[in-house]
């Protein structure tokens, strides 16, 4: 018995190792289909990019804590700059927009590429030691794996098409919010946008991540930059959330708090202004499951966009007239223009079932 079951679950984890194998060698082949046609590279760059695949940061130690925060920011800026440099290495010629999605993409199939190992991995150790345990525990996980990794690769083609995906939610929040300004009214830096206007009496500085492109912007040194300058009164902060099942995707919830994902270093950043300036907080989130987050957004995200803006306004005076307020629009700005009138305006996923 323990042998047939060992052959039926090796020949099922087998199977499923070689479907996300495959997603890495998909994500290979867009990575370089986009940079040929985006950034006419002079040579050939696959074998960069298959070679690029092992890229890795190795995070800070932790055994004495003092100063992590800044060494955390700064070897993921270092992680940025590499990724920059393999972009204009398999991309020279595209414009700085298709060269973020390109680095976003990137990302994504690195992240399959790293999964893809670990049950590779796993499997191969439970056959040759034959230990039927760990061959039930990686069958049990597998279908929660497969499902982060199947919207991961639906994002990867997402970004290399320039298509926004669900996390882009904070952005494009922010960018309705704007939508009377022109683009003469953006303020840029470090890959973010920021625009001063008022709205019942108080002024408001806007800020997101530079759109269209694929990128998240260095959210955390520009809000700090900003609230000294601009000496803002309150901060409020949109961004996506995972859902727990059951919940509705689009639900909208209030809190207090900075709402920033990712690594932490920009809502330490963020926080590190509360004692400082005696900041109030306001937080906005809008819940999906991590598949949504990950991939081409719904018109339910969208439609829950819309939504969040009379909330916004309602924060807004809970501050007095004549204070500063700045809100912030956290999360991945592809295919999201800085300034949007209407959802209609931006690429969303097709239900096909209420088709």
């Amino acid at each position: 018995m323990p042998w047939m079951m060992r052959k039926r679950l090796i020949s099922t984890i087998n199977r499923l190792a070689w479907e996300v194998e495959k997603m890495v060698e998909d994500s290979q082949k867009i990575i370089i289909k986009t940079a040929k046609e985006m950034g006419k590279p002079s040579h050939d760059p696959q074998q960069l990019v298959e070679n690029f695949m092992e890229f890795f940061i190795i995070p800070p130690v932790e055994l004495d804590p003092y100063n992590i925060m800044m060494k955390f920011e700064k070897i993921l800026e270092m992680g940025e700059e590499r990724f920059e440099e393999m972009v204009n290495l398999i991309a020279p010629k595209a414009s700085s927009r298709w060269k973020a999605n390109i680095i976003m993409t990137l990302k994504a199939a690195i992240g399959i590429n790293g999964v893809a190992k670990m049950i590779r991995h796993n499997l191969e150790l439970a056959k040759k030691t034959g230990n039927l345990q760990l061959l039930i525990m990686l069958q049990m996980s597998l279908p929660l794996i497969m499902r982060i990794v199947k919207a991961q690769f639906e994002g990867a083609k997402a970004f290399s098409e320039g298509k926004p995906i669900g996390d882009g939610l904070g952005p494009l929040v922010a960018s309705m919010l704007i939508k009377d300004c022109s683009k003469d009214d953006l303020r840029q830096k470090d890959d973010v946008v920021y625009a001063l206007k008022e709205i019942s009496g108080r002024e408001v500085i806007i800020v997101r991540a530079q759109g269209p492109g694929a990128r998240v912007g260095k959210i955390g040194k520009v809000v700090k930059s900003l609230i000294n300058e601009k000496n803002i009164d309150r901060l409020l902060t949109i961004d996506a959330a995972v859902k727990l099942e059951g919940e509705k995707s689009g639900t909208i919830a209030e809190g207090v708090g900075v709402v920033i994902g990712g690594t932490g270093v920009d809502k330490w950043m963020v926080e590190e202004q509360f004692l400082k300036k005696d900041l109030k907080t306001d937080a906005i989130i809008v819940k999906m499951s991590p598949e949504e987050a990950i991939s081409q957004m719904t018109l339910d995200i969208a439609e829950a966009a819309k939504k969040t803006i009379p909330i916004v306004k309602r924060s807004i005076l809970r501050s007095e007239e004549q204070s500063r307020i700045m809100i912030v629009g956290v999360g991945n700005s592809c295919g999201l223009p800085n300034i949007i009138s209407d959802i209609s305006q931006i690429n969303l996923k097709k239900d096909d079932t209420k088709e």
